[in-house]
């Protein structure tokens, strides 16, 4: 099957090739290393393992590991990753963006193959597994997650994921719900919990102040953190209730969604500042920057968790707030987050509105007082960590 998938793949990029050129002319994402994903470059290193991420958020989680991962498996990481903004924020020389996930081009790249290959939670990519076990190098999908929808394709495409998902040595699931989902498809899983939640006991907790935004308030801070365009309607709301009593701190998920938003807030006559401006803001900042979103949380009081208002959407990961003791709220819809939201609710250390249209509910909750805290939770996590690692050399040690 992987024979069909790789003509059908191919198949589609002839069709949509002529769209493609006339995206990549217009807009800079696209055209961002776009030679690379059709004439790769081959990897020219030895006795290195191999890391692939795919968007900002999980590179930044992989970059923050990096150390423990080469000490562990005593030699050097090269990544992978196939986000334009992921491949930006990578500080480390060997990243290079994945191509296009055809056999050949896998065959280019891995000439040289590594002794191991690490996947991080949904990098599932049919062409490029099916090339790094012809080289029998031992592939691991860590901190993997499963939404229900993607469960649902994957069954319904079973021809194709069954094998690919089987592929894998180890499964190393983050829940007990992305691992039963996974078990479908491969037995070799296990549950460690989400490596995400390690990377934030080896962080200050005084990476930026107001000043460093040329905020100047005596208001308590309320971020909107990763609102998406489909959150314009409840965006407006929560401004309009809220900017008397809070200096509100806007960062959309999207930057290339920021016009929306301005539109939007300047339709209807809502002032705001602008980070990329260098200018002084006293009421409404929106972060039109990237990787500043934690450094606006060390200093935030309270922070609104975006892509959990709209049914469309499964919300982003809490935790980072929560680290920074912020009164953290989110939405109704945070299925990609379901268990640590369940474990974050134990704690009280997370609001969740079960209605969306409940802003009366959100309204009450911001201006509570913030007791929790969230020092137990967070030293109990460097267990998950060091259970990946053994895992994950334990795979090796097979070899």
């Amino acid at each position: 099957m992987i024979v069909v998938y790789n003509l059908l793949l191919t198949l589609l990029l002839l069709i949509f090739l002529p769209f493609l050129l006339i995206k990549a002319a217009t807009n800079k994402r696209y055209r961002y290393h776009l030679l690379d994903r059709f004439f790769p470059k081959p990897i020219n290193k030895s006795n290195y393992f191999l890391i692939h991420a795919s968007s900002f958020g999980e590179i930044k989680t992989v970059l923050s590991l990096l150390n423990e991962f080469e000490n562990e498996l005593q030699s050097e990481a090269v990544i992978s990753v196939f986000t334009d903004t992921a491949h930006k924020f990578s500080d480390k020389k060997d990243t290079f963006i994945m191509p296009m996930d055809l056999i050949f081009m896998h065959k280019r790249v891995l000439s040289n193959p590594p002794k191991i290959a690490l996947f991080f939670e949904t990098e599932i990519w049919p062409s490029y597994i099916h090339t790094l076990k012809k080289n029998n190098t031992k592939t691991i999908l860590f901190n993997a997650r499963m939404s229900e929808n993607s469960f649902k394709s994957y069954k319904k495409f079973g021809f194709l994921f069954k094998k690919t998902i089987g592929s894998f040595d180890l499964i190393i699931a983050k829940s007990k719900t992305d691992a039963k989902r996974y078990k479908y498809f491969n037995d070799k899983v296990i549950v460690c919990g989400n490596i995400k939640s390690c990377v934030f006991n080896k962080k200050s907790k005084k990476l930026a102040s107001k000043e460093t935004f040329s905020i100047e308030t005596s208001k308590p801070i309320l971020t909107l953190a990763s609102f998406h365009k489909e959150e314009l309607d409840i965006t407006l709301e929560i401004i309009s209730k809220l900017k008397n009593d809070f200096f509100i701190i806007l960062a959309p998920r999207h930057l290339e969604d920021l016009r929306f938003f301005e539109s939007y807030l300047n339709s209807n006559k809502v002032s705001y500042v602008k980070r990329s401006d260098n200018k002084i803001a006293k009421s409404i900042l929106i972060l039109d920057t990237m990787g500043e979103l934690e450094k606006i949380y060390s200093f935030s009081n309270i922070s609104i968790i975006g892509g959990s208002f709209h049914e469309s959407l499964k919300g982003h990961n809490p935790i980072e707030p929560v680290f920074y003791n912020n009164l953290t709220i989110c939405g109704p819809y945070m299925e990609s987050f379901k268990d640590e939201v369940v474990l974050l609710k134990k704690y009280n250390l997370i609001h969740q509105i079960s209605d969306k249209n409940n802003l009366s509910k959100l309204n009450e909750l911001v201006k509570t007082k913030n007791t929790a805290n969230p020092k137990v939770f967070f030293n109990a996590l460097s267990s998950i960590l060091n259970c990946h690692l053994s895992n994950t050399i334990n795979i090796l040690k097979t070899s």
